[in-house]
């Protein structure tokens, strides 16, 4: 089973037509182990790397206050036992992200399914959520790894867009736009989101006499 899985990796990082071809008939219960599989390994090396990261951030930032002289030094000690809580709030937005990771890959597919729908795509629902299942693979390789994790979300969307041609038996223009607009979708509505928030927020320093 290790060798099936490693191969797999192998096959949708180097010949990903090929294995999108070759995971029509893959059951949706083995897509989704062999995504749980990545996801879990991804999981625990990014909540190693983020604890490490903000841990060595917090010490840093310690050590700066208490160089500030006595009350900056006393600060510091004081705010030294809270360390604990630092590398506690770290592990726990990592298992956060474990569970959206675990649960929203389904919501995904049902995202991107909409547009194959709306592009003349036929194969079924859940042969797109298989196919995205399969599109994550470098993101959960690399997506732990600071900086290098971008390279990991684009060479995931690249996937995406040969998955979505070869599985769903599109043009590769239709599967690019099967892909791009959902996600400027979801951009528009966090930029709004940020906008309204922001509006909101200077709106309260208007309202509030102490604030302004």
């Amino acid at each position: 089973m290790t060798t099936t899985f490693v191969d797999k990796v192998k096959g949708f990082l180097l010949s990903p037509a090929e294995s999108f071809k070759a995971s029509r008939a893959d059951s949706p219960g083995s897509a989704y182990r062999y995504y749980v599989m990545l996801l879990i390994i991804f999981s625990v090396l990014y909540a190693v790397v983020t604890t490490a990261i903000g841990a060595a951030a917090f010490t840093s930032m310690l050590d700066q206050l208490a160089a500030g002289g006595i009350f900056g030094a006393a600060l510091a000690e004081v705010l030294r036992n809270f360390t604990g809580f630092i590398i506690a709030l770290d592990l726990f937005f990592a298992y956060l992200l474990f569970l959206v990771m675990l649960f929203g890959i389904f919501l995904s597919g049902f995202m991107y399914h909409a547009f194959v729908l709306l592009f003349g795509g036929e194969k079924g629902v859940v042969t797109t959520v298989k196919t995205v299942m399969y599109a994550n693979t470098p993101f959960l390789i690399l997506g732990w790894i600071p900086y290098i994790g971008v390279i990991g979300a684009i060479w995931s969307f690249v996937l995406l867009v040969i998955g979505i041609k070869e599985t769903q038996e599109r043009t590769l223009g239709n599967a690019f736009l099967i892909v791009i607009i959902p996600l400027l979708l979801v951009f528009l509505l966090v930029l709004f989101g940020a906008v309204l928030i922001a509006v909101l927020l200077e709106s309260l320093l208007h309202i509030i006499p102490f604030m302004g």
